[in-house]
């Protein structure tokens, strides 16, 4: 039996390459040259597949770090599901608050008459709510030992409830009540009683061109309602030409001068 001829496979026709027109000269030109064969003209290339690419990625990314790692590093933003991104300040570590809600809180201290926050304590936390010690810059330098500045937040929705201090009311029913500079004594107010005090006493001197008073921070101010009080010392040289330093205490009512006097010590 003879063999049956083979039969020779046709060759398969190529494809016509997928056709674009050149933006410069208007000729039609393969979709993936570089640069056009008519003109030279460099051609675009359409990066959208890329930046698609990577938007996949990185959403598959964050997803996996959502649910694996739980955000070891917390994102710059507040996100609309997995687990609440919290502020890496002392007040959001302390609150647990995320940016959007620390900006709330620290806008409440703000219309309050609050600086630079520099301390924050936690002293309850309840079901509902959790209070807070605070102090501000000028609070931490100015305000009376055992004065403490209470804020009460909400545990759901992180708004401040009330802000005290003592038990009075700096703010109260989502308004301020009284600005918390009204607590303490600030710099410009020591600063005119000191200037006052430093005249009463060295009218009592018998050489107040010798007299030397110490720095502003061995002053103490004492507010009870409003009498301040003042204390502090002073060294001066005596008839016979010696140092010596005398304790003195200066009152004041309504920022008025009430008295000045000197404290004897055991050793007068």
């Amino acid at each position: 039996m003879s063999k049956k001829p083979k039969k020779e496979k046709e060759p398969k026709a190529e494809k016509a390459p997928k056709m674009k027109v050149c933006p410069s000269c208007k000729e039609e030109i393969p979709k993936k040259a570089k640069v056009c064969p008519h003109c030279a003209a460099k051609q675009k290339q359409n990066i959208l597949p890329l930046l698609l690419a990577l938007v996949l990625v990185l959403v598959v990314g964050a997803g996996v770090s959502i649910v694996v790692f739980h955000f070891p590093i917390a994102p710059p933003f507040d996100l609309p599901f997995g687990t609440k991104s919290i502020s890496d300040t002392m007040l959001g570590q302390t609150m647990e608050l995320s940016k959007k809600e620390e900006k709330a809180v620290l806008a409440v201290f703000e219309e309050c008459g609050f600086t630079e926050i520099t301390d924050v304590r936690t002293l309850s936390s309840g079901e509902a709510s959790s209070t807070y010690a605070v102090n501000d810059r000028d609070t931490s330098r100015y305000m009376e030992p055992g004065k403490t500045i209470v804020v009460e937040l909400e545990n759901e929705d992180k708004t401040v409830t009330s802000i005290s201090c003592d038990g009075s009311d700096i703010y109260r029913d989502g308004e301020a009540v009284a600005p918390v500079t009204d607590f303490y004594m600030g710099l410009e107010q020591r600063d005119a009683l000191l200037s006052v005090c430093l005249s009463a006493v060295k009218a009592r001197l018998d050489l107040p061109e010798t007299a030397v008073f110490p720095a502003k921070s061995k002053w103490t101010y004492t507010t009870d309602g409003d009498k301040v009080t003042v204390q502090s010392t002073v060294t001066v040289k005596n008839a016979s030409g010696q140092e010596e330093t005398r304790p003195f205490i200066v009152e004041f009512e309504k920022g008025d001068f009430v008295s000045m006097s000197f404290v004897e010590t055991e050793t007068e």
